[in-house]
């Protein structure tokens, strides 16, 4: 099993959410621990990380993350809506 960490900005996306949102956001992360294989691999600018890909009722979110096997760890650096999570200042 992985460890989830999350870095600030996710942090601080999730809390802006309302709690429906929250709930599933988290619930989404949480599935990471199990099998952090199940975003996919991103390319260009992006290599090396993953993307997870989760709708709600409300809206489209991605989830940005890296896995550190050898430490067993999937660090989330972002959680964004699917239109801008991508781009360089997304989410700061």
């Amino acid at each position: 099993m992985y460890e989830v960490i999350l870095e600030n900005p996710p942090q601080r996306f999730i809390k802006n959410l309302i709690k429906e949102e929250q709930i599933s956001v988290f619930e989404a992360v949480q599935l990471l621990e199990v099998n952090p294989f199940v975003g996919k691999s991103l390319l260009g600018k992006l290599a090396g990380f993953r993307s997870m890909r989760l709708d709600t009722k409300r809206s489209s979110y991605r989830i940005i993350y890296k896995i550190e096997n050898i430490q067993l760890q999937v660090i989330v650096l972002r959680i964004g809506y699917r239109d801008n999570v991508y781009h360089r200042n997304a989410g700061k």
